[in-house]
């Protein structure tokens, strides 16, 4: 399926992905046999202002929508 994203959009997809590339990834297995909550991802993923786009720019946020944040969480 073709999709149509702006710049921002796209930029928004390769950043989700690269954190879940070099972050997530290699240590998914090892948190899930440890039962352990991935703390140090979620402060990444924070440090990457992932979980501010979906949040309105008058909050503080980016303005994103929710194809946005579908954009983050997809990858």
């Amino acid at each position: 399926m073709q999709y149509f994203l702006t710049e921002e959009q796209k930029m928004i997809k390769d950043l989700a992905r690269k954190l879940a590339e070099e972050r997530i990834l290699p240590i998914r297995m090892e948190l899930d046999e440890a039962e352990e909550f991935p703390s140090q991802v979620i402060q990444d993923i924070a440090a990457a202002d992932l979980f501010r786009f979906f949040v309105p720019a008058e909050y503080e946020g980016l303005g994103g929508g929710c194809l946005e944040l579908c954009l983050v969480w997809r990858n």
